[in-house]
């Protein structure tokens, strides 16, 4: 099973809506990073593809949808991530792109 596949199995179940109620909850409906109520998403810490638990609150964050998309472009810019992500195409874990 493929991450994408992987990830969509997760978010489409009832377990899914369970946990993200409890992170939103937990977060007090507001993002953690700039503390704004609105638009609220569910971040992953630690990326599915990167080994990263679905459903376990640990690793689950409110972000609103700006800073949302703000944490991925960040990501992107990481040198340990990308580092990290060019170690797994060398051992043929990651597709390159």
């Amino acid at each position: 099973m493929g991450r994408g596949s992987r990830f969509h199995a997760a978010i489409n179940s009832r377990v899914w809506a369970r946990v993200r109620r409890a992170v939103l909850q937990r977060d007090g409906y507001r993002c953690r990073r700039c503390r704004r109520p609105g638009r609220l998403e569910v971040h992953h810490v630690q990326p599915l593809h990167e080994g990263g638990a679905a459903l376990v609150l640990a690793n689950l964050l409110t972000l609103c949808r700006g800073c949302h998309i703000q944490e991925h472009n960040s990501e992107k810019q990481d040198p340990e991530r990308l580092a990290w992500r060019e170690y797994l195409r060398e051992q043929g874990v990651l597709k390159s792109q």
